[in-house]
């Protein structure tokens, strides 16, 4: 459930792909609602603090300013503002109670949304104003509790509301609160409101024994320091482990698409595991949950997830049955909690013999339906989630999993059939169909790839690796090349993943230049508070599809924390 000012995306528009493309878009510029003053804004510098408390200063043209304070301490959402010289203020906006949008541009099968029924009341607690949302088709209402001036009302209509409340005072506290229902959602903004000094301390106690304590050390602060991406992607991370029963589901973003791909939520796994020791737990919560929680049909595990363990949609996707065994691999390997890995060995041998199941009678190839973008696949054997495999393989068997010779018979295996010749060079296809088909691509998604050579498949000089990394960072990779960036053929721009990509290789290379250049394009293409979008205009850095997007700042985070290795 989310309170935002867009409207509904509609079911009948669905599988209408520009519609989707253009209400994803839209939500980056949307009108919003909260505090506006009557001064026109020169700037505004936000900064984080703990992670998870943001201080925002405000410069007007007219040389006033204001500062606002945003931090959440139990159930509510708490907002301090201090302005100077008489500024004017008024809480002014659109808001809409409903559920999340799940607009995919594969749409893997409509999950209608609920009505958009709009109840407000407004009313006055003494000085206080208590402005109050609920949506009778959804378990959830908003409070919104502040020094309101205005008479009593009610509305009731469908779709979006317009506030517009004079704000009294220049030192004010706006809370927001949530519930199941209306008097559940006032009744946490009262019982807490105005928060009191102890209730300060302790929310900022709370963040920091979360969160700073664990960079205390030299390391950690220089390389978090001004690194809003970095931060985001532990941070955000942290806060899409959805808790569901013993499990814990990663969800991909909090609002667009609160779904989630066990290919996510590995980058966001893999995070968290080289972020601290305390993020072990949410690891090993989120395997019980995609071992023990999410449904597999036929023994495989589906495209996307809703949080509860069920499909969304069923599509069959190779590097989506591999991700899984790959991270509870790294982490029995780095944490030593066999318990967990004997819980679910079982589990393991079922998805291998699986896999087994549906290797080509030819060779040791495995068919996926989709490419790891959710999009039509040109042929049915996709390189990176054949390096994925290998590497996965490789790990399990640190871990005593006997597969006998299928590693290297992959290995082997893509030598043979997906060694082609680009750009008069042999590079790596995208994809082959073992026939001698070939298909020269690669996409932003494309992650076990451009990791070869920290994964051991291959040394950074290997002339085939090299050759194909030349290419995919090239023109020549025309579907997914955009002006110096690399994206995908599924949103057509520059993706965030592209860029992290682009500085994994940097690295790799030991090139300082290119190096600084993806670190450029990641700050550039960063939201306010960090976060990458999915896609960007490569010459403006506006954002084209999805600023909530975990996987992007999830795998920069794995990036210059070290977490990719052999």
């Amino acid at each position: 459930v989310t309170l935002i000012s867009a409207d509904p995306f509609p079911d009948d528009q669905r599988y209408n792909v520009a519609a989707v493309r253009a209400y994803r878009k839209s939500l980056a510029a949307l009108e919003g609602f909260g505090v506006r003053f009557d001064a026109p804004i020169q700037s505004v510098e936000t900064h984080n603090r703990y992670g998870s408390t943001v201080h925002t200063q405000i410069n007007f043209a007219d040389d006033r300013s204001a500062e606002v304070d945003t931090f959440v301490y139990g159930l509510t959402t708490y907002q301090r503002w201090k302005s100077t010289y008489g500024l004017t203020a008024r809480f002014k906006g659109r808001l809409s109670l409903q559920r999340c949008a799940y607009t995919q541009i594969t749409e893997g099968g409509v999950i209608p949304a609920p009505p958009v029924e709009t109840h407000v009341t407004f009313d006055q607690h003494g000085k206080l104003g208590m402005w109050t949302i609920e949506n009778p088709a959804l378990p959830a209402a908003v409070c919104i509790l502040a020094p309101f001036e205005g008479d009593s009302y009610e509305i009731e209509t469908v779709g979006a509301v317009r506030v517009d409340l004079p704000l009294v005072g220049d030192d004010v506290i706006l809370c927001f609160s949530t519930g199941m229902n209306a008097l559940e959602a006032q009744t946490n903004a009262l019982r807490f409101y105005p928060p009191t000094p102890t209730h300060l301390h302790d929310a900022f106690e709370e963040i920091r024994l979360s969160w700073w304590v664990q960079r205390e050390d030299d390391k950690h602060r220089a390389l978090f320091e001004g690194n809003l991406p970095l931060e985001r992607g532990i941070v955000y991370s942290q806060n899409m482990a959805i808790p569901v029963g013993e499990g814990a589901c990663l969800l991909t973003d909090h609002m667009l698409l609160p779904l989630s791909w066990n290919r996510d939520a590995y980058y966001l796994a893999r995070a968290l595991l080289s972020w601290h020791a305390d993020m072990r737990d949410i690891v090993r919560r989120h395997l019980i949950w995609m071992f023990e929680i999410a449904k597999r049909e036929n023994g495989t595990w589906g495209r996307s997830y809703l949080a509860n363990g069920m499909i969304k949609d069923a599509s069959f996707q190779l590097d989506q049955q591999v991700f899984p065994l790959l991270e509870l691999a790294e982490y029995v390997l780095e944490t030593g909690d066999r318990a967990t890995f004997q819980r679910l060995e079982g589990h393991v041998y079922a998805i291998l013999d699986m896999l087994v199941a549906r290797k080509a009678e030819f060779a040791p190839l495995f068919p996926t339906d989709e490419t790891p973008g959710d999009d039509p696949i040109a042929q049915p054997y996709h390189l990176s989630s054949h390096i994925l495999f290998w590497k996965t393989l490789e790990k399990l068997g640190r871990l005593g999993v006997d597969t006998g010779t299928l590693k290297d018979d992959i290995r082997a295996a893509v030598d043979r059939y997906f060694i082609t010749e680009g750009e008069g060079k042999r590079i790596y296809a995208y994809a082959t169909d073992g026939k001698g088909g070939h298909h020269l691509y690669h996409d932003a998604n494309d992650f076990p790839t451009v990791l070869a050579p920290i994964w051991g498949w291959c040394a950074a000089d290997d002339p085939v690796w090299r050759a194909t990394m030349d290419f995919a960072f090239s023109p020549a990779n025309e579907q997914a090349w955009f002006d110096g960036h690399l994206g995908s053929v599924h949103t057509r721009a520059a993706w965030s993943l592209g860029d992290v990509q682009d500085l994994i290789v940097a690295r790799i290379l030991g090139d300082k230049e290119r190096e600084a250049r993806a670190q450029a394009a990641v700050r550039k293409a960063a939201q306010r508070d960090g976060a990458l979008p999915e896609a960007y205009d490569p010459h403006t850095y506006e954002v084209v599809a999805r600023h909530w997007f975990a996987w992007p700042n999830a795998a920069y985070a794995c990036v210059l924390l070290g977490a990719f290795k052999p």
